[in-house]
């Protein structure tokens, strides 16, 4: 595969709009501004983002009130309250938000996550009548419910009421629930559509606390609330929602109580994971924290995250942070060993192959999205991953690029699914064998409507032209506001043109990184090129380059240095 992006650099932002904000630094209007932000209200709620003002208020949902008012009568009575969760770092952090809020409250408590291989996502008839014979009389689901109809009405016939806090898209019937809590419904009075299920479940926590009838006091309340948003924060940077609007305050504030967490559970995994408390961001729940709380559904059972992030006990909190990280080092292994088996069964796609797939019998369920996720990276196209589940297969996929819905595709496709469910972006399904085929068909012929008219070149966004005279401290910390990042809000990229190579020197344990010298007309910056891909860059010492970058600041042993991240060159021909 060719690793050439095409650089798609953003218009720079006129003296007009310059002169309407002369209080913000031009480069950081300018990523505001390629951000969508572009108006004061928008600019403020961004850099500042306010609790008070920014959150919204959770009797705004339409079964907000139904939902907390069954809940007091539940605990009123005596009755027990059934959590159903799911198996990944959203689902998992969904259901401890819930399941300890209710708790606090005094109410009887039982929890069922599913296994994923097992039971697959979503609810199930096993964990019905599982809390059938625990005498539940409510169920609550988290991250997921809005498209079990069957399984909900058989909770009702089951004398079982149900609660629904989901956030995936729903399908054409909705559930007999009691009371359905899901942000983008069709008609929800909600006013943020994007909350993760972690968020979602939060919402239905601040609607107890703020009840008329929440017999806390306004102390109570208010710590409970704010030492749950570290958790809103991992359950909304793990499963990729976007991070403006609510759920940028949300994940703003979260980040700051994680840093000093109280929960063991989290700390013990910080610690295995060699960060710093003080130092915990967005790239940390993304790349250190939700990747290990995830593998214990994916490599054996999320039963085991969920304990950990409710231990009250040291040793237990120490156990568990170190079987979930050797299951995460494990995970990361098997990864590695199917992306290459997948790349290799995939080959070069055609020219007008708009989707690529990929099937082992036995690639295990939990690895086969992660996989999906690595191959939309590698070939820019939507990606599907399969194995063998019992007597049908079942697998992952990722859109990834252009206008592709893939929630939308695989409902187009139901006739030849067992069950689907998911996001435009990323969602699951199973099917029988002798509808593989057809299948594969079927889905290459909506990715080919979709995108048709794409052009399949990856892209690589950069926010800004930068002279290296323009690199400096003050940049980097203005940059720093920009946290969190992830979906809908990048870490911001930058290009500066025409750059000459001064030095290039391997460096790490295999030589696999690069230490650059660059020089323009006559500042000169170093840079590291993590993972270098050209590893003919020494042949051009002493030419000229464009090179894209990220600016951060990088901290070891109490000494703070600026740090240039190449994430790509482009050669300049003599």
């Amino acid at each position: 595969m060719s690793n050439l992006k095409k650089w798609q650099i953003a218009a720079s932002i006129n003296n007009d709009i310059l002169s309407r904000f002369p209080e913000l630094n031009p480069v950081l209007l300018q990523l505001l501004w390629n951000r969508g932000l572009t108006n004061q209200e928008a600019i403020d709620e961004f850099l500042n983002p306010d609790w008070g003002q920014d959150i919204h208020d959770p009797f705004l949902f339409r079964d907000m009130k139904k939902a907390v008012e069954r809940i007091y009568e539940i605990i009123g009575d005596n009755q027990k309250i059934g959590v159903f969760g799911d198996y990944d770092a959203d689902g998992v952090c969904a259901a401890v938000i819930l399941v300890l809020t209710l708790r606090k409250l005094g109410a009887s408590i039982e929890i069922y996550l599913p296994h994923r291989e097992r039971e697959g996502y979503g609810l199930n008839e096993e964990a019905i009548r599982y809390f059938q014979e625990k005498k539940i009389r409510l169920m609550i689901t988290c991250d997921c419910g809005v498209t079990n109809v069957k399984q909900i009405d058989y909770a009702l016939k089951l004398g079982i009421q149900t609660i629904v806090t989901d956030h995936h898209q729903p399908s054409d019937l909705f559930p007999p629930a009691l009371a359905i809590l899901h942000p983008s419904l069709h008609k929800e009075s909600y006013p943020f559509k994007l909350l993760s299920g972690g968020g979602v479940a939060f919402k239905l926590v601040q609607g107890l606390l703020r009840y008329e009838g929440c017999q806390l006091s306004e102390i109570e309340k208010e710590a409970h609330e704010k030492w749950l948003t570290e958790l809103v924060a991992i359950s909304t940077i793990a499963d990729m929602v976007k991070l403006v609007g609510e759920n940028r305050t949300l994940t703003k504030y979260g980040l700051q109580v994680l840093r000093k967490t109280k929960r063991l559970g989290l700390r013990k995994l910080v610690e295995i994971a060699g960060l710093r408390f003080s130092e915990i961001d967005s790239w940390a729940i993304s790349w250190q924290l939700a990747p290990r709380i995830n593998a214990a559904g994916r490599m054996d059972h999320a039963n085991a995250a969920y304990a950990l992030l409710t231990s009250e006990d040291e040793q237990e909190a120490t156990e568990l942070a170190r079987s979930i990280n050797l299951a995460n080092t494990e995970r990361q292994t098997v990864t590695e060993t199917m992306l290459a088996q997948a790349i290799e069964q995939i080959g070069e796609p055609p020219t007008k192959s708009y989707l690529v797939q990929a099937f082992q019998p036995g690639w295990p369920l939990g690895l086969v999205g992660l996989v999906a996720g690595k191959l939309v990276s590698y070939y820019n196209r939507p990606a599907l991953v399969m194995c063998q589940s019992g007597d049908k297969i079942a697998g992952s996929g990722r859109a990834g690029i252009g206008n592709f819905d893939l929630a939308a595709a695989l409902k187009k496709c139901s006739e030849l699914l067992i069950s689907y469910g998911g996001h435009k972006e990323a969602a699951g399904f199973s099917l029988k064998k002798e509808n593989f085929e057809l299948f594969i068909a079927k889905m290459q012929d909506i990715a080919a409507e979709y995108l048709i008219q794409e052009d399949l070149t990856p892209v690589l966004d950069i926010d800004a032209v930068l002279h290296f005279s323009q690199i400096t401290w003050e940049l980097a910390e203005l940059i720093l506001q920009m946290e969190p990042v992830g979906q809908g809000n990048p870490l911001p990229k930058f290009v500066s043109l025409g750059v000459k190579v001064i030095n290039v020197q391997p460096v790490g344990g295999f030589g696999q990184h690069w230490r650059i010298e660059l020089e323009q007309n006559g500042v000169k910056q170093k840079f590291i090129w993590f993972r270098a891909i050209d590893r003919e860059i020494t042949l051009f010492a002493g030419n000229k380059i464009d090179v894209a970058y990220e600016i951060g600041i990088n901290q070891w042993n109490d000494i703070r240095q600026l740090e240039l991240k190449i994430v790509d060159i482009r050669k300049i021909d003599s």
